[in-house]
């Protein structure tokens, strides 16, 4: 019976370290689904005129990886969307592969996720269809430090929650006392709400409100 115990708890941990990814990360990723973000990067799918091959990986070390089979031995690699597509392009081509196209949803792009997934080695995120292809990136993490944080790392290199987050991921935009509300707006973009009293007006984006008095920037909070 002793034997036995040992055998279902050595079993039981052989299981979860299979699984690889705790419950909260498995539920915060399945909690993604049905959201609307803004992309970071581009997505692209090769089709077969069958089935689709989604190219974009966000690596572990957080840089960008495009890679796919093409006609079933030609493999293309390329940290560039622009680039990847192509050579894949150009593949097709030349090897006269009849069925086949690349499709690329670019950066900026605005997109609701379909299907989030945890899986072994990686997280699965994939968008509603746009320009009639699927488009999915796979977030490659460690294994040996599959947490939240890490996957909400590698998630904010492809996606961005807001437009004016997605403004910011190419420059940093810098706001400084007493600048003018329409200097702000400028460098910031349109907020999402902006309030008006009299000598006073805020401006409120995401997680920031910027207060003026007299059509001054004084504060932000």
């Amino acid at each position: 019976m002793r034997i036995l115990a040992v055998f279902m708890l050595m079993t039981f941990a052989w299981i979860q370290t299979i699984q690889a990814q705790p419950a909260d990360v498995a539920s915060h990723v399945e909690a993604l689904k049905g959201k609307t973000f803004w992309l970071k990067i581009a997505f692209v799918e090769v089709n077969d005129g069958i089935r689709g091959v989604d190219a974009a990986n966000v690596l572990e070390n957080g840089e960008v990886s495009y890679r796919a089979t093409i006609g079933g031995f030609r493999q293309s690699q390329s940290q560039s969307a622009e680039d990847f597509a192509e050579e894949v392009r150009n593949i097709i081509i030349r090897d006269e592969l009849l069925g086949w196209s690349v499709r690329v949803i670019q950066r900026g792009a605005k997109a609701v996720i379909r299907k989030a997934e945890a899986k072994e080695k990686e997280v699965y995120i994939e968008l509603d269809k746009l320009s009639g292809a699927r488009h999915a990136v796979r977030l490659k993490v460690n294994r040996d430090n599959y947490t939240i944080e890490e996957v909400d790392r590698l998630f904010n290199v492809a996606f961005a929650a807001s437009e004016a987050e997605l403004a910011g991921s190419d420059e940093t935009v810098l706001l400084e006392m007493n600048m003018s509300i329409e200097e702000v707006i400028d460098r910031k973009g349109r907020p999402g709400t902006r309030i008006d009293l009299g000598s006073k007006t805020i401006l409120a984006y995401d997680g920031l409100k910027l207060i003026f008095m007299d059509g001054k920037l004084v504060d932000a909070q």
